[in-house]
């Protein structure tokens, strides 16, 4: 597991007035604060969370895990929020050591959580589904065998779930419809044609109804490319234009109130000071300049429609746009530890109310071992 570092440089809040797309809702007064959560065991880190309501949200990842065992070190974490406090929740069955990715939810009796084997051959995926009393595995035949399959990310909505990566340079959507797991071709333009490498690749899905799934990336074929969205109607998946061709950058997280209101963020990886915002009402999309944040790993809404971006460099913020523009904020990081980074944010449905997740590194340790952190945001 590759650890990443980042050292807490000084800075500043800055509020830095963007070109406007179609105008947000004013960001009210920041009220970031580290949550208190369960003790564990370093290395730990939490890589996703979920919420569906004020009193039901996971936060997944792992603890356990020793860099100089990188095979046989590492447990699944699983942290439930009941609206009062975050506590240590029922795991699935797994089998030897296994570190948890992704969680998605509808409901408090639909929660999906995908995971991986700590020691594998290539990408391996498990699959485990929450119906409100107990986890089942839920089999996934593409991810039951060591191979090239890469999934990025998981979406759920009304029973159907979305799992979306890549295998090889084409993209993968598979849909759980209730009974089993459904592939779905990918745009035109991203199959390979006309003696030309064509390739899309996807890191993010957010579904709103079964036949209205968003997806986000980047593409090249013949005369473009950039980033990208993916939009399913129901039928087929095709591929979005959303104005930023020949920008090498992909999206990293989408999310939105509904198809009429989907803000992405893009970056270069970290690399560079490239990053772009886009929101667009599902027909037309508009850049949302201003932000100066290389890295953004997540997005969230509000729902007063207020956007959440991650930041990672020089140091972990959280950056609101209202009319205004941007207003970046540090985010909190516990004493006595440095390095903060976040590696998701999500909103709570029916309130201002945010979550992020991640983990910051420990002083004094070699190899350099992280503690899993959780920050909230609520209105004063």
């Amino acid at each position: 597991m590759r650890v990443r570092r980042c050292l807490a440089l000084a800075f500043s809040v800055a509020v830095v007035t963007g070109a406007a797309g179609p105008a947000a809702a004013a960001a009210p007064e920041t009220a970031w604060r580290l949550a208190s959560i369960p003790q564990n065991k370093a290395t730990s880190n939490l890589w996703d969370v979920a919420a569906v309501d004020g009193r039901n949200a996971w936060a997944v990842g792992f603890e356990g895990y020793h860099p100089d065992q990188p095979d046989t070190t590492g447990t699944p974490m699983m942290l439930r929020w009941n609206g009062f406090r975050w506590s240590r929740t029922s795991l699935p069955v797994v089998q030897g050591p296994v570190y948890f990715q992704r969680v998605a939810a509808s409901s408090a009796k639909d929660v999906w959580v995908t995971g991986a084997p700590r020691s594998q051959d290539g990408n391996v995926t498990l699959v485990w589904r929450y119906n409100g009393r107990a986890w089942t595995a839920v089999p996934y035949p593409p991810g039951a065998t060591p191979g090239t399959l890469s999934i990025r990310d998981l979406s759920v909505v009304d029973g159907h779930a979305w799992l979306v990566g890549h295998h090889g340079n084409a993209p993968v959507f598979h849909e759980w419809t209730g009974t089993s797991w459904q592939e779905h071709q990918p745009p035109a333009e991203c199959v390979t044609g006309g003696g030309f490498l064509n390739f899309c690749t996807i890191n993010t899905v957010k579904a709103f109804a079964p036949d209205d799934v968003w997806a986000a990336g980047n593409g090249m074929w013949n005369g473009f490319a950039g980033p990208l969205l993916f939009h399913w109607n129901g039928t087929s998946w095709r591929a979005v234009d959303i104005g930023l061709n020949q920008q090498q950058v992909t999206v990293q997280s989408l999310d939105g109130a509904s198809s009429r209101d989907i803000w992405a963020v893009a970056d270069g990886g970290g690399m560079g000071s490239a990053n772009v915002v886009v929101r667009g009402d599902g027909t037309t999309w508009q850049t949302v300049s201003g932000l100066n944040t290389p890295a953004t790993p997540g997005v969230a809404v509000g729902a007063n429609g207020t956007p959440w971006v991650i930041g990672r460099i020089p140091a972990a913020s959280f950056s609101s746009y209202g009319p205004a523009g941007w207003t970046t904020t540090l985010a909190p990081s516990p004493s006595g530890l440095f390095g903060t980074n976040y590696n998701a944010i999500a909103a709570v449905p029916g309130t201002n109310r945010l979550i992020a997740v991640g983990a910051a590194d420990v002083p004094g340790t070699s190899p350099l071992l992280v503690q899993a952190v959780i920050a909230e945001y609520s209105t004063r």
